[in-house]
């Protein structure tokens, strides 16, 4: 039988994960991953390894800044639930503004998660991305950046 509670539980924190990234909250993101997390991110022209929270934090602190900054929706989630441990599978849509770089770079990709359930609440154990599809292209003079999540 399904636990669709785990499931919804799951679903709402990959939907903060996603929220606390897109407006830099990294205090917010810290609460999504267990201390020990990991993250692996392949794309077209990178692939690297994160291990634990420090690493993590880095790495989303100089990947997310005033000048750097974008949106990114997961859906379509496939989440297995056997205890108090999960998987997942989602779908991500995304669209990142490098303002350093005058670049903007559209994609999707497959999330592959491990989730645990730690005194009653769902963590992030291990995410992982591998990009389905990747764009980048220099932004024109003419675009402007009316409103920045960042800088709110």
């Amino acid at each position: 039988m399904l636990d669709l509670e785990a499931i919804e539980l799951i679903k709402q924190l990959k939907a903060r994960y996603f929220r606390f990234l897109d407006t830099a909250n990294y205090e917010g993101l810290e609460t999504c991953f267990t201390a020990d997390a990991a993250a692996y991110f392949k794309g077209g022209n990178y692939e690297f390894t994160l291990n634990g929270w420090t690493e993590l934090e880095t790495f989303y602190r100089r990947s997310i800044t005033e000048k750097k900054f974008g949106v990114h929706n997961g859906h379509h989630p496939e989440i297995t639930v056997t205890s108090d441990s999960a998987t997942g599978i989602w779908y991500l849509t995304d669209t990142f503004i490098n303002l350093k770089d005058n670049t903007t770079l559209r994609g999707t990709a497959l999330y592959t998660d491990d989730y645990t359930c730690v005194d009653g609440e769902w963590k992030i154990q291990r995410t992982a991305y591998d990009r389905l599809f990747e764009e980048t292209e220099p932004r024109g003079e003419h675009l402007q950046v009316t409103v920045n999540p960042i800088s709110k």
